[in-house]
């Protein structure tokens, strides 16, 4: 449901607060230094930032301050083992939107996001995951997904709200166009969206545009291409 960079170095934490939000249907890109989340950002920049503070290579507060400076438009939620109360204070005259002291309970880092989410006006959005085979609808129930069908999703991802003609979806799906049946398509099309409806009770975003082919109606993030 949505886009998060998690900062921190401790591996064991770190794999399991990943693996809790994954579960609840948000994409998670993991660092565990300073160095590492901008990298990770400049490739694409996350919605929510979750930062620890003591990392290798400085203070994760640091990155509050960068991003209130160059107006990312992510929200951040520091974790720490620091408790005091000047401690919090700081965090939040940086532009920390929440504060978590270690150990993090994860229901409450559920709750926190959903409230996050709500304040950035993120609008929750569909999710493949190539490398799995997985597609995430916007309320989280996740759709079990063949090669074909996440190849063909994922070709209609690259251009959103624009139709996609059938030959050049048959060829990106790296069939022989001459001899491969179009009406294939329409198939395929018919048992993937009663898949989805089934498994999340949402209608899948792809519309058939007659005489133009198919297309992808609003926002599909990708991952493991």
């Amino acid at each position: 449901m949505t886009d998060i960079i998690l900062l921190e170095d401790d591996r064991e934490l770190r794999e399991e607060v990943a693996d809790f939000l994954r579960g609840q249907g948000h994409g998670v890109r993991e660092g565990g230094s300073k160095r590492e989340f901008r990298l990770l950002n400049a490739d694409r920049p996350c919605e929510i930032a979750i930062l620890d503070r003591r990392l290798p290579d400085g203070d994760g507060m640091d990155l509050i301050a960068e991003g209130r400076e160059a107006a990312w438009r992510c929200g951040f939620i520091l974790m720490t083992a620091r408790d005091a109360c000047r401690e919090r204070i700081a965090g939040y005259e940086m532009g920390a939107d929440h504060y978590l002291t270690k150990p993090v309970r994860l229901d409450e880092l559920a709750v926190i996001l959903k409230s996050l989410a709500r304040r950035l006006h993120l609008e929750p959005h569909w999710r493949l995951d190539l490398t799995l085979g997985l597609l995430y609808a916007p309320n989280g129930i996740r759709v079990d997904l063949t090669g074909l069908e996440a190849a063909f999703l994922a070709v209609l991802g690259v251009h959103p709200n624009q139709p996609q003609d059938r030959r050049q979806l048959v060829l990106e799906l790296g069939k022989d166009y001459h001899s491969y049946d179009s009406r294939n398509l329409d198939a395929l099309l018919k048992r993937l969206r009663k898949k989805v409806r089934n498994a999340s009770g949402l209608e899948l975003p792809v519309q058939t545009r007659h005489g133009l082919g198919y297309m992808l109606v609003g926002r599909l993030q990708r991952e493991g291409d």
